[in-house]
């Protein structure tokens, strides 16, 4: 029996830690919700997350807030956040004919490049929240099926990983199901961590199934006042989806206690707390690179080309890409056309003759959006007069050789590469001629007997095209796009993505011969593969579908066999065959991270540019195998630490540090119920006299007596956004009755006026100060100091007892704000001792590294920055990550190798990294370079590491100083000479010890001459 393909996952990835943390860490000092203390009291027994007459201080999460955002920046967790100034809190009413309150919710903003585990991070936060504040009731909110399904498929993946990290503790998930409204009592009274997942479609509406009354619950709740009493914490995923005023008032009808909101593209972002922008994964090497073949590099001069880029509203115009003459030369280019505007004036192209716009539409969906021109002919988004075939099977061949290659290239690895075709239309697929599969079966039929990997399979056995069916039993010819605009698409909509999701995992396995997918608009975001490696768009994307978008599909770094990442820089490489100029899409994805509002990663080359090709006559030279094997000789760091020290220099730190104070108190009574009586007075010549009485529970009444018409809105005339729906419908007499019937169907007659009640939740005016301290349960701190610092228990248990009682005490009044700074003082105290009292040693090494994978033939490096790299680079161009590098390289070592100094020199690979303590982590040095001495007879063996400066007490980060002392000892150890220099260091080649000495003798000189 095969062994079933499983997803690995790593609970140590800092960024993933990093992002958690800093949300948890926003509510510090709320006290941990008792599950008995959260039941309702009613007879169903409803768990809330927070007591019913209970909000959060806004004051203690303004602190937190501006605590977390000044961390996250001073560690360098992310991006640096900009200091709030005040709390963003939502605040406004429910969906209409829901109700009449007003809702204030704070939301909280995590930004998350694709592809970087956003899903993961907020499943690992809710179990986080669970343990640490005992809230146990999540909705996660998704814009689409795609998403909805594959969050559900994400839970199911990182059950084992998260059962395995939290006791034994597992999510207890809800998908909705408008026809399982019953799920909805057992959401609201399981005692466990329940999550609903529901899309924004299934309740941004009043005549939602969920606002209706239903006998599939008990008593007269509806399905969404379970949610509500449960005071849920919602998760927005894709949040820049949920930003009409329509979605808001949906979410604020859930009654949310906070949102959390998670995208890669965030429109708005509220009280940011984390950000991992797209140039931070790709610094980090979170991402796959990203290579791009533009299909102009091919050759289709010829060729006729007019087609619908994209239609403007203000004022009406279409962009359209054509072929026109310019300096005499046939080029392509936009050209904006407005109503009566002649092609042929604007292009010089005799072709559009003719071609004079006769009308432009501005549809919802691209295939609603065209322009016509006077000789009949009509382009849609979709449209194109472009030799489709040729260009198609271009892209198409060079997409399966690209693949082939690849894969001729991964097997060894157990990785399984897959394909992503985005395509024009379903049809051209799903029909028995359909051009594109016709296009793909002869290429791969073509292209196969070169692979022993392919050629034994047919081309119908390696593709699969993922699209809906408008019924069941229907044939693929019938099948659509999975874009469903009503119930039946939609339920058939969803029917396809879990066929797409419960094959993730076969997708990656060998025995599944499929590797080939083709899609429509349906893979553009909730569904990734982290083993996609090319991506064609045979389609035109539009503004609908950004290339961000599509390319996110691809950037997860793959798995092997064994559901493990590989990490390896040069595999994770994403190939773009992209249906238009390499320029063109180049610009075009910049412009798309500029408008977003981030900073563009490099722009990706062509598959020759971002490649750098090893010199064998070095590699193989007995001057590098040499360097080599001392730098392969096997060192192992052993700690000494003088625990006693240790413990006098934490508690030293400790009893001069500030815990945070004792927090107020959960503010209380902040929510105002007002009581609403709309009663008729009199009618005179149909005009109807109201009065409207307001009480609420602060002690405030209000009476007003109005002359109303048909047509009349109270809520304008008023200016009360509680009278929503209160327009007057129509002002009559039945049976001798005079009555009004307002647009909400509610009526009014005289002596039987309409009361209701409305809730609001007001910002406290002031501070509330506790007049006593209030003590907490003290949690298991020694446990977890202990876990995350490999310090023993008795040790943290010794820290504890030696300090001051008056810091000790502090723990009580603010216990996880207490732990916070406890740990991190002794993080800080315990690096400085390791960088200190570490040492190396040797180990029996019979580990043989295999040079050709850590230097392999080619280095891949499509998103770097690549220089030549002279004569005695040990490839011909190397990647530089900074200007100092830059410089170093082109100022100092390329002119040195020039005059013969220079036998060789390297970039060491990200895969080579020193094994330092878990409290500084793994290092990574710069360059490895072999050099002449000065006599001209040795070699000397350099390490060097490029800064902006020399002196450590410089460096931005505490960090950088301990690795690069820690690494002086581990190169000093193997007899290799190591040292920090900057662009400028005109002598880096020097020991330190004697350019220290030509520095204090310069400064010798100077004093003398002075004096």
């Amino acid at each position: 029996m095969k062994k079933k393909l499983t997803f690995q996952f790593d609970p140590n990835q800092s960024f993933q830690l990093n992002a958690i943390s800093n949300v948890v860490d926003i509510f510090e000092g709320i006290p941990f919700q008792e599950q008995q203390d959260m039941l309702s009291g009613t007879s169903e027994d409803i768990i809330s997350n927070f007591h019913s007459d209970e909000v959060l201080d806004e004051y203690l999460l303004l602190d937190n807030l501006q605590f977390v955002q000044q961390r996250n920046n001073d560690e360098k967790r992310g991006s640096e956040l900009e200091l709030a100034d005040d709390l963003f809190v939502d605040d406004g009413m429910v969906l209409e004919n829901t109700g009449y309150d007003s809702v204030r919710t704070p939301h909280f903003t995590i930004e998350m490049e694709t592809g970087t585990g956003k899903t993961y991070v907020y499943l690992r936060t809710v179990h986080e929240l669970k343990q640490k504040y005992g809230f146990t009731k999540f909705v996660i909110v998704v814009p689409s099926i795609a998403i909805y399904e594959g969050v559900i498929k994400s839970i199911e993946v990182t059950k084992g990983h998260f059962k395995q990290l939290y006791d034994n503790q597992e999510i207890t998930y809800i998908p909705y199901d408008s026809n399982k409204l019953s799920e909805f009592h057992n959401f609201a009274t399981n005692t466990d961590l329940t999550v609903m997942i529901i899309t924004i479609d299934a309740f941004n509406k009043a005549s939602n199934n969920i606002y209706k009354d239903t006998e599939k619950l008990p008593g007269e709740r509806k399905p969404y006042e379970y949610i509500q009493q449960t005071r849920p914490i919602i998760i927005l995923d894709e949040a820049q989806n949920f930003e009409t005023e329509k979605s808001r008032e949906a979410i604020r009808t859930l009654k949310p206690l906070f949102v959390l909101r998670y995208s890669a593209t965030h429109r708005e972002t509220p009280n940011l707390v984390y950000r991992l922008t797209p140039i931070d994964a790709f610094r980090n090497n979170l991402v796959k690179q990203i290579e791009v073949i533009g299909i102009s590099e091919l050759g289709r001069s010829n060729d006729k080309v007019l087609r619908l880029v994209e239609i403007t509203k203000k004022p009406i115009t279409a962009k359209v890409r054509a072929s026109l003459y310019e300096n005499g030369q046939l080029i392509e280019k936009d050209v904006i056309l407005k109503q009566d505007d002649n092609l042929f004036d604007k292009t010089n192209n005799p072709d559009y003759k003719g071609f004079k716009v006769a009308e432009i539409r501005n549809g919802r969906k691209p295939e609603e959006q065209f322009i016509t021109f006077e000789n009949n002919i009509t382009l849609s988004a979709l449209d194109s007069m472009l030799s489709k075939e040729i260009i198609f099977r271009t892209q198409i061949e060079r997409t399966i050789a690209t693949h082939f290659e690849r894969q001729k290239e991964l097997k060894s690895q157990g990785i399984k590469v897959l394909s992503l075709f985005f395509i024009d239309r379903v049809k051209n697929y799903t029909a028995s001629d359909g051009l594109i599969k016709r296009l793909f079966d002869e290429s791969f039929e073509k292209l196969k007997h070169q692979y022993n990997e392919f050629k034994g399979l047919s081309a119908p056995k390696v593709r699969q095209g993922y699209f809906a069916k408008p019924k069941i039993g229907a044939s693929d010819e019938d099948a659509i796009d999975t874009n469903g605009s009503n119930q039946k698409q939609k339920k058939m909509e969803k029917q396809a993505f879990e066929l797409i999701m419960k094959e993730k995992e076969r997708l990656l396995s060998f025995d599944e011969p499929v590797s080939f997918i083709f899609a429509h608009s349906a893979l553009k975001e909730g569904w990734d593969n982290p083993n996609v490696f090319q991506i064609c768009t045979l389609n035109q994307t539009t503004s609908a579908i950004k290339k961000r978008q599509e390319i996110g599909r691809g950037l997860r770094l793959a798995v092997n066999q064994e559901g493990t990442r590989v990490e390896n820089h040069g595999i994770n490489v994403l190939t773009v065959v992209a249906n238009e100029a390499y320029e063109n899409f180049v610009s075009e994805l910049q412009r798309e991270y500029i408008e977003d509002g981030l900073q563009a990663p490099p722009a990706p080359k062509k598959p020759e540019q971002g490649k750098a090709k090893r010199n064998n006559e070095l590699f193989n030279s007995k001057e590098f195998q040499g360097f080599w094997r001392k730098l392969n000789k096997k060192l192992k760091y052993k700690l000494s630490i003088d625990t006693n020290k240790l413990i006098n220099d934490c508690v030293s730190r400790l009893n001069n540090v500030s815990f945070p104070s004792p927090l107020v108190e959960i503010s209380r009574g902040s929510f105002i119920m007002a009581e609403y009586k709309i009663g008729l007075l009199d009618v005179e010549n149909s005009r109807a006299r109201l009065e409207i009485q307001v009480n609420d529970t602060s002690g405030n009444t209000q009476n007003d007596i109005i002359y109303v018409e048909e047509k009349d809105d109270l809520r304008k005339i008023l200016k009360n956004e509680r009278l929503r729906g209160f327009k007057i419908l129509r002002i009559a007499e039945q049976y001798g009755e005079w009555y009004v019937k307002f647009t909400n169907e509610i009526t009014v007659k005289k002596y039987e006026p309409y009361m209701f009640k409305a809730e609001r939740v007001t910002k406290p005016q002031k501070r509330v100060i506790q007049n006593e301290k209030k003590t907490y349960p003290i949690p298991d701190f020694v446990t977890r100091v202990a876990n995350e610092t490999s310090l023993t228990r008795e040790t943290i248990i010794e820290i504890f007892k030696r300090m001051n009682f008056s810091q000790k005490e502090q723990i009580f009044y603010n216990p996880e704000g207490w732990i916070s700074e406890f740990l991190t003082q002794i993080r800080i105290t315990l690096s400085d001792h390791v960088v200190e009292n570490i040492e190396f040693e040797a180990v029996d090494n019979n580990e043989i590294i295999n040079l050709n994978n850590l230097f392999p033939e080619t280095v891949r490096t499509p998103q770097r920055e690549l220089i030549e790299s002279g004569k005695s680079g040990l490839y011909d161009k190397v990647q530089i990550d900074s200007e100092v590098e830059k410089r170093f390289v082109e100022n100092l070592i390329i002119p040195d190798s020039d005059d013969g100094n220079v036998v060789l020199y390297f970039k060491f690979p990200p895969k080579f990294k020193i094994n330092l303590p878990k409290v500084i982590g793994n290092y990574n040095p710069d360059w490895g370079i072999v050099r002449q001495s000065k006599c001209g007879k040795l070699n000397l063996d350099l390490v060097r590491e490029t800064k902006g400066a020399v002196n450590l007490d410089e460096l931005r980060f505490p960090q950088e100083k301990r690795k690069i002392l820690c690494a002086k000892k581990y190169f000093e150890k193997l007899g290799v000479s190591y040292r920090v220099v900057t662009d400028e260091s005109y002598d880096w080649w020097e020991e330190e010890a004697e350019q220290l000495k030509l520095e204090d003798q310069n400064i010798l000189k100077i004093e003398i001459n002075n004096s």
